[in-house]
């Protein structure tokens, strides 16, 4: 059980805990639909990285949408994956030999996406942990 009552707005048990206040609820969905959208990296590996993000965060209603299955094989991913699960274990303190590794690979456009998808996807499972959103 949520730690607070669901409201009446928004598609989603997590939407409807926003739903409390409407223009928080919209920006946030506002941000998450641009974010996830295919811009420089795909949804697909977003969605990757979305679920090995998922793992660590204590949301077990993001962790229902399955378990990462790193089936990805080209440069670009397979480094994304690679700076998701640096993040994942170093938080902030990423090492200064794997950001050069992402620049080597990545368009300034690219990274900017990644860490900013990255982030958001982190604030929204903290939230989903903190208020206990259940599956």
């Amino acid at each position: 059980m949520t730690i607070i009552k669901e409201s009446n707005f928004g598609d989603t048990p997590f939407q409807k805990l926003l739903g409390h206040n409407l223009s928080l609820l919209n920006q946030w969905n506002n941000l998450s639909n641009t974010l996830s959208g295919s811009e420089q990296l795909s949804q697909n590996l977003k969605e990757e990285l979305r679920k090995m993000l998922a793992q660590n965060h204590g949301c077990n209603y993001c962790k229902s949408k399955g378990k990462p299955n790193l089936q990805f094989s080209d440069q670009k991913s397979l480094i994304c994956i690679g700076f998701t699960d640096v993040y994942i274990k170093s938080g902030t303190n990423i090492p200064k030999q794997v950001i050069k590794v992402l620049q080597s690979t990545l368009t300034d456009k690219e990274i900017s996406e990644l860490i900013a998808f990255i982030t958001f996807t982190t604030c929204q499972q903290h939230f989903g942990a903190i208020m206990q959103l259940e599956a």
